[in-house]
């Protein structure tokens, strides 16, 4: 019966040192086992880091066209809300007796680019601008070869 009372002691022992398990303990385990990934020091995460590295370095891309071309073309980007644009053409100066550039505002949605165009023809003082239908860019694959698909809104309506 001493060696039963004592090992009653003991069990009791052992259970009342363990203490009880919290729920705030948890969350703390887990912190311990895996580790979270440290936020950059400007608190953005890795997607936004890239989106803000490529927007860069195309808008650096693009001024080096710029200086090059002289102004005949212009490419700006913006990574975050996934836009770019693209002129193409002479400036309007009252120097120039002809005046042509394109404008394309580019938008890259769901898998595919929609391009807003602009054309501007202009002889001395008068410009004609022409505002061309939005159409759409969209890569496609066929028997294993890959390309572009161009989708031109020849009848719309809207309802």
């Amino acid at each position: 019966m001493p060696a039963m009372r004592t090992r009653l002691v003991v069990a009791l022992a052992l259970v009342g040192a363990g203490g009880v398990a919290r729920a705030d303990d948890v969350p703390r385990l887990y912190d311990r086992l895996w580790p979270r990934m440290p936020l950059t020091p400007y608190g953005r995460d890795f997607g936004e880091q890239l989106e803000d590295q490529l927007t860069a370095l195309g808008n650096q891309l693009g001024q080096h066209v710029s200086l090059l071309s002289k102004d005949m073309l212009i490419v700006r980007v913006d990574g975050r809300r996934r836009r770019a644009s693209i002129r193409l053409g002479t400036t309007a100066d009252r120097e120039r007796n002809l005046t042509f550039r394109i404008e394309n505002d580019i938008d890259f949605t769901e898998g595919f680019a929609r391009v807003n165009t602009r054309i501007d023809l202009g002889i001395k003082h008068h410009v004609f601008r022409l505002e061309l239908p939005d159409w759409e860019m969209a890569p496609v694959e066929y028997r294993g070869d890959y390309g572009v698909e161009l989708r031109l809104p020849l009848l719309r309506r809207t309802f």
